[in-house]
Parts: C-alpha cells; structure tokens; sequence
C-alpha cells in the first residue's frame, strides 16, 4: 500500500489561518547536497530546457530528471493536493538564488501571476470561494537563514488585497539594490513592487512578519496571494539557493491562447512548455500535459 503524506487536519487549519504551512522534510541535508550538486552541473547544458535560449531557466524539470522527480514526490505532492485537491498540475519551476550583497525581494503578492510586462498566466474556471488555486512549494537547496536572505511571510495577509498585482511596471535593470526606508538594499531584480501598492505610503509591520529558516532538503507551501519577500543576503561568503515549484488544479487554464510570455527583459516562446500531472487526472483538457518522466511510457 502506498504511503501517504497529506497535511494533518491541525495543519490544514494553520494554512488556511496564516496562508502558508511548513516546514516539510523532503530530503536530509545529505542527500539534498548531493542532489542539488547534480542539477548544478545539469543546468549548464540547455539543448534540451524548455527556453534553451533564456539566462532564466525556468522549468527545468521538464529537462532535468532530478528536478521531475522532485515535482513529483509524494511528500512534496500529497501536501500540495491536501489544499488543491487531488487533480494537480505542476505549471512552473524558477530557481532563486540569493548571492551575498544581493538586495532583498520586497513585499508583494500574486495569483494569477501576470508579472509586470504582460497577461496573465493562470485563469481558474472552477474556482471556490476561500479555497487557493495556485500554491508554491519553495524548496531549500543549501541552508537558508535571515543572514543569507530566507524568504518571509506576513501571517494572514493571503485574505486582503494590498498589492494590485494587474499593473504593467517597466523593467528597469539599473533599478537594483535600491535602499528601502530601513536602508536594506531591496527591489526584485530591476522591478520595483512598490508601484503595485494600493496605497503606496503603506509600509508593512515587519515585525510581525515570519523568517523561513530552513535547512537543505526543507520545504514550505504558500499561497502567493500571502504576502512574502526575502532578507537581503548580508554575507560575504554565503550563496543561498532556492528553488520555487509551482501548482495548480486541472480547472486551471495555463498560458490560455499565448504563445510566449515576457520577463526580465526576455521574451519566452512556449513551443517546448507543456503542465505536468502530478497528482489525480485531468478532466478539463485546458492544457498541454505531459506525465512525470517516472511515470511516461517506455518508447518502443
């Protein structure tokens, strides 16, 4: 009989109070090292990625063994489907590293993730008042802290809209490692969240903000509509790498009607994209669907 790692009734009950449950063990700190040590060297060859000529390397996993396989996990994906329900897709993978005096990542929030320059990404079809249709699974490949620039969440804030995140905002990549009112250099890589604010002299109380300090091989699951940031990595010597893996439910239409999308600057084609079913079946057929690579049928 399989064995199952869905969220505790107490946990699902935190999430929905606080927008985001965690940390999770996915692997020990040994095994992710050895793991993340792999994928390093894989993400140097791009012939097969997804965006073979894009710095960003987004999506990875439809290229990387390893990273379809972590998609995939069932300590990873039974949590997922704990708040999604059983029928989800895996839509987008995107590494996050932190090098030391890199700037923090302001305070912002998202849903359907139409990410300063363009439409939006995720279009639901189905959805259910209170209930998330899109979560992130943030995976900690090397130990994460405040020192180093651990992300942060603000507990409860996924039930109020303080960011219109439908704004266009230019890409300005002179705009980086601004100083914010508490002198920290901040931003997000040449965009500035600040002009998503509803209201823009609203200053978030940081105090009251969690710091997900984690270790390799841990994971947390926030709903993007709680807001979140990052610290600003303050070492001189201490590179933090993370790594987003994103969900929807199969009501979720993905990319509808686009053949590429923007960011950073880059222009993206989606000829090589498709979702990944991780958990359940698709009943909508909205979207290109391939199965984990674990699970795709032997070529004959």
């Amino acid at each position: 009989m399989a064995k199952h790692f869905y969220l505790s009734d107490d946990e699902k009950k935190s999430f929905y109070e606080n927008g985001f449950a965690g940390p999770f063990t996915l692997f020990e700190p040994e095994e992710m090292t050895e793991i993340w040590n792999e994928v390093r060297l894989d993400l140097l060859d791009t012939s097969n990625a997804p965006f073979p000529d894009s710095r960003l390397n987004y999506d990875r996993h439809l290229d990387i063994p390893n990273l379809n396989r972590i998609i995939s996990d069932p300590r990873l994906v039974d949590k997922i489907s704990s708040i999604l329900g059983p029928d989800v897709l895996s839509w987008r993978t995107e590494w996050f590293p932190k090098y030391p005096g890199d700037e923090g990542t302001d305070w912002h929030q998202a849903e359907s993730f139409v990410e300063f320059e363009g439409t939006e990404k995720l279009e639901p079809t189905a959805a259910v008042e209170g209930q998330p249709w899109e979560l992130t699974a943030w995976i900690a490949m090397t130990k994460t802290n405040k020192a180093n620039g651990c992300l942060k969440l603000m507990p409860g804030s996924h039930r109020t809209w303080y960011f219109d995140e439908k704004r266009n905002v230019v890409f300005d990549p002179d705009n980086i490692n601004k100083l914010n009112e508490r002198g920290e250099k901040s931003g997000f890589y040449g965009y500035d969240y600040d002009d998503l604010k509803l209201d823009r002299n609203w200053v978030p109380d940081e105090s009251k903000a969690v710091h997900m300090e984690i270790e390799p091989g841990q994971f947390f699951i926030f709903t993007s509509r709680c807001m979140h940031g990052s610290n600003p990595n303050s070492t001189t010597d201490d590179t933090r790498f993370a790594w987003a893996t994103r969900f929807v439910p199969t009501h979720v239409k993905v990319y509808d009607g686009q053949d590429s999308f923007h960011h950073f600057g880059e222009v993206l084609p989606l000829d090589r994209y498709s979702t990944v079913l991780v958990a359940g079946e698709d009943r909508y057929g909205h979207n290109r669907v391939r199965m984990p690579m674990r699970e795709a049928a032997p070529a004959e």
